[in-house]
């Protein structure tokens, strides 16, 4: 009897605790507790106002892999990539690998590149590097979209393609290869199309080219940004852009150009990784942040000209 007693107490007990989660789950707000343009966010707000909520990454048909690691750092420290281009100098094999090798050892972040000999050195060097310290760093290959097929076959980690219905439909294909993508967005409408597909985890934005503060403001909470930046800047404003940016929510910087595969490059690499990871970095030299993340940034301080031999040529 006592257990007959007990069963039935316990089936109404419940129902009323079904009944409270209910009534809590219809009467809950997901209400912004800032106004701006960058909302402060609670556990399950958003990143801008009307932008898209933590929900998204629930549709996601893509999982997190090393690009995302590297370029969205749990310590909120900027990732710095670097873009190698070849139109000043050709190097050869060893060249390649030794170039590699040495911006791992500087903890550059990623390296992209569009040259397919560069892409498969740097990729084989990178692989080698397993169990190494630093280890292996991503490869990103953002070239032309027709070369996409030679560079996974290259070994690259992730790819850079622009927002189409054909690249669209190649997505499910490089992912179930294990290459992870990033979606080159270049209006809001672009970044929508690609989070409702669940195929956008991260997204680059050309903050020179584009009106950016309305497309990052369109990227969900919890992506993986990439911005770009001009490398060799007159005095190093590109530091102070990177810091900036990373202070609107992109989560890595791309420099743009930063190695041509000639003396300077590894310098130029760890000055600006030293610049951005380093503690002091927090803190930036600014007179009134005016600028915008379009690349017009009247409120930043700058300071001489470049000391870079490369950008006197």
């Amino acid at each position: 009897m006592n257990s007959r007693i007990r069963a039935t107490a316990s089936f109404l007990i419940g129902i009323m605790l079904q009944g409270l989660g209910n009534a809590f789950v219809r009467n809950a707000k997901l209400t912004p507790i800032a106004s701006g343009p960058f909302l402060k966010r609670n556990h399950l707000e958003t990143n801008v106002v009307n932008g898209p909520n933590f929900s998204t990454f629930m549709n996601m048909k893509t999982a997190s892999g090393p690009m995302e690691a590297a370029l969205k750092k749990p310590s909120k420290t900027i990732a710095v990539c670097l873009e190698f281009v070849s139109d000043l100098a050709e190097l050869n094999a060893i060249d390649l690998a030794t170039l590699s090798m040495q911006l791992r050892k500087v903890k550059a972040a990623a390296l992209w590149t569009a040259d397919m000999q560069a892409l498969r050195e740097f990729s084989n060097e990178q692989e080698q590097a397993k169990g190494n310290f630093p280890g292996p760093c991503p490869i990103i290959f953002n070239g032309d979209d027709s070369k996409v097929s030679e560079a996974v076959s290259a070994g690259v980690t992730a790819v850079v393609l622009l927002v189409s219905d054909e690249n669209m439909q190649k997505a499910e294909e490089l992912t179930s290869r294990d290459v992870e993508l990033i979606w080159h967005v270049s209006n809001p409408e672009e970044v929508t199309k690609i989070v409702d597909s669940g195929f956008g985890r991260a997204f680059l934005v050309d903050v020179v080219e584009n009106d950016s503060d309305e497309i990052i403001g369109a990227i969900p909470k919890g992506s993986v940004i990439v911005a770009t930046v001009s490398a060799m800047q007159e005095g190093d404003a590109e530091v102070d852009q990177a810091k900036f940016l990373k202070s609107v929510g992109c989560t890595a910087i791309l420099f743009k150009r930063a190695c041509v595969g000639d003396s300077e490059d590894v310098e130029y690499a760890s000055f600006v990784v030293d610049a951005l990871t380093r503690k002091k970095s927090s803190e930036f030299n600014m007179t009134g942040l005016t600028g915008s993340a379009n690349g017009h940034f009247g409120g930043v301080a700058t300071f001489g000209t470049s000391k870079w031999n490369r950008t006197k040529l």
